[in-house]
């Protein structure tokens, strides 16, 4: 793992994960695994991969209407708080 030295809003240490020398974060991106979280991150590499990634229709993005794990999440939340 190789970090930037920052945290992210959780506390959780940010850096990126590398195996026999393969980046796997860009990979998990490039084959639709994994969304780049543009709020947060301005790389233009991830981008690009996830750009690639949708034209492809690869992993998530063969779903019609993929749903963004930070809306999920706010949709779980919206839930539970009109019980």
């Amino acid at each position: 793992v190789i970090g930037n030295g920052k945290k992210d809003r959780n506390g959780r240490w940010i850096g990126e994960i590398f195996y026999n020398n393969q980046n796997l974060n860009k990979e998990l991106v490039r084959n639709g695994l994994a969304w780049h979280y543009k709020r947060y991150s301005k790389s233009a590499n991830y981008a690009d991969l996830e750009t690639a990634a949708r034209k492809k229709k690869v992993g998530l993005w063969r779903d019609k209407d993929p749903i963004a794990p930070w809306n999920w999440r706010k949709s779980k939340r919206n839930k539970v708080q009109n019980l």
